[in-house]
């Protein structure tokens, strides 16, 4: 029985993140106890926080592992060859453990690379969080994943895209199935386009109601959650009312949509911070115009809707959507910071979004997500208090050590 005391620190422990000054116990990757009658015993690997604060390890909800320095869907799908973009999704889960983030939801990948990553991982080959991952995003022609011009690859839809195109129900169904069969944890599916996307704008939709709701139906009959990319008034809607498990952006956020999304407890995955970054810095960032211009048009419209979510008590999870030029992966941690900045959310509320709430959706919040008895023991430990000043956890200065399952691998 190996035992590790972390002494001399502040624990912010339980669902609401309750301080607790002392020591913390882990034995064999879980915690034991803390407080301050919790004590080191001879032969105990003792660590010494010097003051100062662990929380659980951060969450990514939104991860792309292969997006490392990309600026447009080009840069995605056809500058990095499938090789390449593997080596990105291997290098990108090592930089994502080491900047605190103990599980990430991969919502999309080429050649089915997510899944083999989640895999190498769990298999110790190469250092990284724990993944959840989806396959390829389930699209149409003309919707979110069908990023190239169509002269291109008229009547050949290209192999080793991001997405995969279906027309019809029986398609959509079929994807499922096959995805499945291929390991994925979570299917996602692109019900709007996007301004990432110059051809498919967030406002237009993308699937037809019959092919969504044969997928959503035959995922429901496996047993496997749906993510939902939706941005439009109408596909937020439609989404919320096929009862989705969690969607993504919800840019265009109507008063329906919202009732439907309290009425099936649904949880939304803002990205807030990468969108307000494309808005108010994406040309310094090297974005194409297009792009920016896009999301400079949507800007107000999502602040509003998300704010509007809060205020309806709505889980909201941190998504970073991150690996874009000058917005690099574990740009996630930023998220917490401009909830509260922009949407009104307390500290507390905004560090729950990165940590538990993830949990919680993912269904994995009996093994991770908070600092209790029994769980393992993943923690970020930073020299400031992030209750205090929530910018801490995106801070790479005040990063003190990351453990995951009570190994120190940062």
């Amino acid at each position: 029985m190996q035992r590790t005391v972390l002494v001399n620190g502040t624990f912010l422990t339980g669902d609401d993140l309750t301080p607790v000054t002392g020591a913390l116990a882990i034995v064999d990757g879980r915690i034991e106890s803390w407080g301050t009658d919790v004590t080191a015993r001879p032969g105990d690997d003792v660590v010494d926080l010097d003051g100062g604060v662990a929380m659980p390890g951060l969450m990514d909800a939104h991860c792309h592992l292969i997006y490392r320095d990309v600026a447009d869907p080009y840069d995605i799908e056809l500058r990095k060859s499938v090789p390449q973009a593997t080596v990105d999704a291997v290098h990108n889960a090592g930089v994502l453990l080491r900047k605190g983030f103990t599980t990430v939801r991969d919502v999309g990948s080429r050649a089915n690379i997510g899944v083999e990553v989640r895999d190498a991982i769990r298999r110790g080959d190469v250092p990284g969080p724990r993944v959840l991952a989806a396959g390829r995003i389930v699209s149409a022609p003309g919707g979110l994943g069908d990023f190239q011009p169509s002269h291109l690859f008229e009547h050949a839809p290209y192999p080793h895209s991001l997405a995969v195109q279906v027309v019809g129900p029986y398609e959509a169904a079929t994807v499922v199935r096959t995805q499945l069969k291929d390991g994925v944890d979570w299917i996602k599916v692109g019900v709007s386009g996007t301004g990432f996307n110059p051809l498919c704008p967030a406002e237009r939709s993308g699937l037809t109601d019959v092919e969504f709701h044969a997928l959503v139906d035959e995922a429901a009959r496996q047993g496997v959650p749906v993510v939902a990319h939706a941005e439009s008034e109408d596909s937020v809607r439609t989404a919320a009312r096929a009862g989705v498990a969690s969607i993504e952006h919800a840019l265009f956020l109507a008063d329906d949509a919202l009732e439907a999304v309290v009425e099936h407890g649904l949880t939304i995955s803002p990205t807030l911070s990468m969108y307000r970054a494309f808005a108010e810095q994406g040309l310094r960032m090297g974005i194409p115009q297009v792009i920016v211009d896009q999301h400079k048009r949507t800007h107000e419209h999502h602040v509003a809707s998300i704010a509007k979510a809060v205020a309806a008590g709505v889980p909201i999870v941190a998504g970073g959507d991150a690996g874009l030029t000058h917005f690099v992966q574990g740009s996630c941690a930023v998220e917490p910071s401009t909830y509260v900045e922009l949407v009104g959310m307390t500290p507390r509320a905004a560090l729950q979004s990165i940590t538990v709430n993830i949990a919680r959706l993912l269904r994995i919040d009996d093994e991770v997500g908070t600092l209790a008895p029994g769980k393992v023991a993943d923690v970020l430990v930073l020299r400031r208090d992030p209750l205090a000043d929530v910018t801490a956890v995106s801070d790479d200065a005040a990063r003190v050590m990351v453990l995951q399952g009570g190994r120190v691998v940062s």
